[in-house]
């Protein structure tokens, strides 16, 4: 094609008159040709104007032409320009916010007090609060069906969920009945305290929050999703997960929605929170760590075709997470996935895969991962430095927090049935023929075991004050404490 401003005009017919090709511009005589000059396309239809109007024609042609090459120059410069302005908003996580909680309520962290399921949000399972060396039962409160989860303590009051659809409050010294509320549904996650509230979450997706003084109901939130594990509370949020896929944030006064996370299979174990991030692991085999703020994606981790039986545990800037084919992680909580990283990734391991790179790529937030040997139980429990975790055929094991070599593994020769809690520096575990031990935090020796009932212990043992206390699917809850 001609370009238009290399066109020549040619001299119109007799009468002064000219075509012009709407294709290429080129002014032909009006002279009864049926192609055109400059192009050679017919010029079938094209009427016959003056050598004026055929000028200002070709000059509008001009301009219309010139205007649509700049415009298609400036396409990938605006491509460019709108997928850097895209990551910029993914990376530095910009855009409008979800709304904020109404107050500050945060679960009781006082040394004496273990206000929700693993104690803190970020799930640790450690209280400075010294075991006792059991000698004896305190008291004990007996229901009619499994109890699938340890009671929270705070003040003067035990606070448990039952097999037999209950939430109910016990006095601390005696295992009295202070108060109880009925919703006939089964329930296996600890209640959490915060502020003048105890909330319970309840299997099938009832989440209920309580006065904790008298149990009069404050609100109530029926998600319609199965709730498998423990909520926790932070900064006046309630964090969950559940079988819609989904972590939810709720307003923990008000029980209103801030906003929900969505991943890509249920959610069944706990979820941890550390300054303003929630991390999340998904039965996708993915790790997420979620603004609190806004509830959008920071971090992406994968650990491969793995599924997990206990949700993350966070210590400073790193969260440390088990599978339950025998691998436990070390991930950087405040890595950055970038849009498209992914793709690329996967990418570079097939490359790898195919020996066409010779360096094995990494993901964002990787810093150790570990096989332990065995199917872990749970969460891991971290204090001391140190990751520590159980498998089902025995082992307690403890790894360098920052580095991940092993400190030491211990082998009880008996089914562990729960995650590891810590106590001052004993390392607390409970088993399927309803003993508990007490490991030495620093070396794994066995200091001391404590039968507890009849039943299986599915939840870690916690410890307030002088007690311990020990939640056994025979229906009891089990006070211990030291002496005769």
């Amino acid at each position: 094609m001609q370009p238009l401003d290399d066109l020549r005009t040619e001299t119109g017919s007799s009468n002064g008159e000219v075509r012009v090709c709407p294709s290429c511009g080129h002014v032909n005589p009006s002279d009864g040709s049926t192609r055109c000059n400059g192009c050679w396309l017919p010029l079938t239809g094209v009427g016959a104007v003056s050598q004026m109007e055929g000028e200002q024609m070709v000059q509008d042609l001009r301009q219309r032409r010139r205007r649509r090459m700049l415009l298609l120059r400036g396409v990938p410069s605006a491509v460019v320009v709108l997928l850097v302005i895209w990551g910029a908003a993914a990376f530095f996580n910009l855009g409008p916010r979800a709304p904020g909680a109404s107050t500050n309520l945060t679960a009781d962290l006082s040394s004496g007090a273990w206000a929700q399921g693993r104690r803190t949000a970020q799930n640790t399972a450690f209280t400075p609060n010294p075991a006792p060396v059991p000698g004896r039962v305190k008291w004990t409160f007996v229901t009619d069906e499994p109890l699938d989860s340890s009671p929270a303590v705070v003040d003067g009051l035990v606070y448990l969920t039952t097999g037999d659809g209950r939430v109910v409050a016990l006095d601390r010294s005696t295992g009295q009945l202070a108060w109880e509320h009925r919703t006939g549904l089964v329930s296996s996650s600890t209640p959490v305290v915060a502020g003048d509230l105890i909330i319970a979450v309840f299997t099938p997706g009832l989440l209920v929050a309580l006065d904790r003084e008298t149990g009069a109901k404050r609100w109530e939130v029926d998600i319609d999703q199965p709730v498998l594990s423990s909520p926790i509370v932070a900064e006046g949020s309630l964090y969950f997960g559940a079988g819609d896929w989904k972590l939810h944030a709720l307003d923990a006064a008000t029980g209103e929605e801030r906003w929900s996370f969505v991943t890509k299979d249920w959610i069944v174990s706990p979820v941890a929170y550390a300054d303003g991030t929630v991390v999340v692991a998904s039965q996708d085999s993915n790790v997420y760590v979620v603004d609190a703020d806004s509830g959008r994606q920071r971090l992406m981790y994968s650990t491969g075709y793995q599924s997990f039986g206990g949700g993350p545990t966070i210590d400073g800037d790193t969260v440390y997470i088990s599978s339950d084919k025998s691998w436990i992680w070390a991930i950087d909580r405040l890595a950055r996935s970038y849009p498209g990283q992914r793709k690329f990734w996967r990418l570079k391991i097939n490359l790898y895969v195919w020996q066409v790179i010779s360096d094995k790529p990494t993901q964002p937030g990787g810093l150790w991962s570990k096989r332990v040997g065995g199917q872990v139980k749970g969460l891991l429990a971290v204090a001391h430095g140190t990751v520590y975790g159980t498998t089902e055929r025995g082992q307690v094991f403890a790894h360098d927090a920052d580095t991940g070599k092993k400190k030491w593994a211990a082998q009880l020769k008996v089914r562990i049935s729960t995650s590891p809690s810590i106590a001052g520096n004993t390392v607390l575990v409970g088993t399927e023929e309803g003993k508990v031990f007490g490991l030495d935090a620093a070396n794994g020796d066995v200091l001391w075991q404590f039968q507890a009932g009849t039943g299986e212990i599915v939840d870690s043992p916690v410890v307030a004050g002088d007690t311990m206390y020990v939640a056994s699917v025979d229906g009891t809850l089990y006070a211990i404490t030291g002496g005769n």
